[in-house]
């Protein structure tokens, strides 16, 4: 026994020698690579993941000379890159409408008082070392109203300078992501050696990139923190809750009533939907669909963001495709859209939503009748929001829901990697898919422990990297990244019409999300701490019970706190919980009055903010209550959905629950 607990110490002391030995590589090599100097040009036009940026007005080109200018708010920020040691910055300036401007420039603890001239000139500012990734600078200066804008002064050419010592968050970060990872590949059993080999590798790949481009992005920090922070946490929780790896993979056979009712329910879903499919969607989303089609279709993937846009690879490569049928099929890609522009566009969502339709019938089939099924599925396929979504608005959202749907429901096969395959193909079709990424690591965590998780990451990563690297061979990675990670500040309002908790607390109005709400806390920050804690909550349920209905039941609640919660929400993003709420009916039937409540509420909230679908009813909704009182019905539905999630989870009902709503192929 005395000899085991010998070999045990010296194992652990073996990887705390090693784990220290990685990380002092990692500081020397990023400390090296950091002592030479870098600089950097930026125009304001260049991509927002580039130049992150608040209370700047959109790019204009001068008419006198090469180059491109923004006009400032009253109080505006540009978020430049670290370049590491002292830094200097210099930024090209113009004074505002009424000549000479009198301006406060603001970066860390350094203030700068100046006024700027009527003409370009070239103002430059010293600072010392900082130690994020990112610089904020702070430009304060009286505005004018023009053109129904209050505008201060402007904004060109920006370059940063700088070089000699590296961030100390990106150290810090280097860190976190070092011992984790290397804690995280040790928990799940690689040898020491295997380890040591993966992580410095990684960590060469890392910091070369990080010290030659990446730090003009400014984004390694936080990045490696969520994965270091998020490797150890997971090795913690492995080790205090073991994984419950399932057992219960039953398959069901459809019999041929089955199959009848299930044919059915499509014909009838088909027959809603038809007649709209060569309809022109109200509000010129299609417009939009075929204008990208066209640049595929005439430059390849070199035309994928050509002239913006914000599609992801794999509605990329559908559009692509398609984009070949257009013209042999008597069709064009310009406004007036001919019907087979418009059906072709359309083809993608509808298909996929009539096998969501079927998803949702063999779940309930699982659970009750046929009879019962077959409703469930109609009343998820007839519902309006879901053909109005994907025949007549011909949105991509019913095409981002089959693989969310997917990776809810087969969880419990393969080990959950056939469930992080479709995450990453939902991912790689809208970025709203992130809203399941909390119940994917979790659910994970909870079934296959950490070398689940590990195997997952891996899939997804492999995944995006295969359906990315075309883009980057076609020169097309910047444009890739910023759709990516711009789409959280594209429409950088409280609300875009979404019925939620911004257009009740604002009375339907919409402001800019980084004004201040209370004190120095934006409405966005608001928004971000309450959809972490309904997440908090949701993940804490599932840690307690990760089965099909919890999940179900947690992948709802996700939905909803993401439509109510954050700002930035469109009005149709309530689509994103009704096929989920619907997975529910079948287990507890009380989750159809949910569903027609949530379905009713979406219905209303697409009519009365678009004129362009019914604009008689549209204008009876807008200038009445009915949407303040939509707004708190979402909000108690939120509550609903989340207090049911955590109740069911509780030990003691969790057991009961399995006992009293097993699995049924025959009732």
């Amino acid at each position: 026994m005395n000899n085991i607990s010998s070999v045990v110490s010296k194992s652990r002391l073996g990887d705390i020698v090693l784990c220290i030995v990685l990380v002092c590589t990692a500081l020397v090599l990023t400390q090296y690579l950091y002592s030479t100097s870098r600089e950097t040009s930026i125009s304001v036009d260049v991509p927002p993941v580039l130049l992150p940026y608040e209370g700047l007005y959109r790019a204009e080109e001068f008419v006198d000379r090469v180059g491109f200018y923004r006009w400032t708010e009253d109080q505006s920020e540009i978020h430049l890159p670290n370049p590491g040691g002292k830094i200097r910055i210099t930024i090209t300036f113009v004074g505002g409408p009424e000549g000479a401007t009198p301006v406060q420039l603001r970066a860390g603890d350094t203030t700068l008082d100046l006024t700027v001239r009527p003409e370009l000139r070239i103002y430059s500012l010293a600072l010392p070392p900082t130690i994020g990734e990112r610089l904020v600078v702070s430009i304060e200066s009286p505005t004018v109203r023009l053109n129904k804008r209050d505008i201060g002064i402007v904004v060109s050419d920006i370059a940063v300078a700088g070089g000699g010592v590296a961030p100390s968050m990106l150290l810090l970060a280097l860190v976190v992501a070092t011992v984790g990872g290397y804690t995280l590949l040790r928990q799940i059993q690689l040898r020491a050696w295997v380890v040591v080999g993966i992580i410095l590798i990684l960590q060469i790949i890392v910091i070369f990139w990080q010290t030659s481009v990446g730090w003009q992005y400014g984004l390694l920090s936080q990045l490696l923190l969520v994965l270091g922070g998020g490797a150890l946490f997971a090795v913690v929780l492995e080790r205090i809750w073991s994984a419950t790896i399932p057992t219960n993979t039953n398959t069901l056979a459809l019999s041929r009533v089955d199959m009848y009712a299930l044919l059915i329910v499509l014909v009838a879903a088909l027959a809603v939907q038809i007649p709209w499919l060569a309809a022109r969607d109200p509000v010129g989303d299609l417009e939009l669909a075929a204008r990208r089609m066209w640049f595929l279709n005439n430059e390849g993937l070199a035309g994928a963001y050509l002239n913006g846009g914000d599609y992801m690879p794999l509605r990329l490569y559908i559009l692509y495709g398609l984009s070949a049928l257009v013209e042999p099929l008597g069709g064009t890609f310009h406004d007036p859209l001919p019907p087979i522009t418009m059906f072709l566009i359309k083809l993608p969502s509808l298909l996929a939503n009539l096998v969501t339709t079927a998803i949702i019938f063999v779940w309930s089939r699982h659970w009750c009748t046929t009879r019962l099924s077959a409703t469930i599925g109609a009343l998820y396929a007839l519902a309006p929001p879901v053909w109005i979504n994907v025949a007549w608005w011909g949105q991509v959202d019913a095409l981002l829901m089959l693989p969310l749907l997917m990776a809810v429901v087969v969880f419990d096969r393969a080990g959950g990697r056939w469930s992080w395959l479709c995450w990453t193909a939902a991912l790689l079709i809208k970025a709203q898919a992130i809203l399941l990424a909390p119940l994917i690591v979790v659910v994970t965590l909870r079934r296959y422990g950490c070398k689940g998780l590990v195997q997952g990451v891996s899939l997804a990563f492999g995944f995006v990297l295969i359906a990315s690297i075309p883009f980057i061979l076609a020169g097309q990675s910047p444009d890739l990244l910023e759709a990516y990670l711009g789409s959280v500040e594209r429409f950088p309002r409280t609300n875009y019409n979404a019925y939620n908790l911004w257009y009740l607390a604002l009375a339907g109005d919409s402001i800019p999300d980084h004004w201040y709400a209370m004190g120095t806390i934006t409405y966005r920050q608001i928004g971000i701490v309450m959809l972490a804690i309904a997440t908090a909550l949701i993940c804490l349920a599932l840690f307690l019970r990760s089965d099909g209905y919890a999940r179900a039941n947690a992948a709802a609640a996700l939905g909803l706190a993401f439509f109510t919660l954050p700002t930035q929400i469109h009005e149709r993003y309530q689509f994103l919980t009704l096929a989920f709420v619907a997975l529910c009916i079948a287990i507890n039937p009380r989750f159809a009055l949910l569903f027609l409540v949530l379905a009713f509420n979406a219905t209303l909230n697409i009519i009365g903010t678009l004129n362009g679908f019914m604009p008689l009813i549209h204008y009876q909704i807008k200038e009445s209550f009915i949407p303040l009182l939509l707004s708190v019905i979402n909000l108690i539905a939120l509550a609903v959905v989340i207090g049911h999630l955590l109740w069911i989870s509780l030990p003691t009902r969790a057991c009961f629950t399995r006992l009293t709503s097993a699995p049924a192929h025959e009732h």
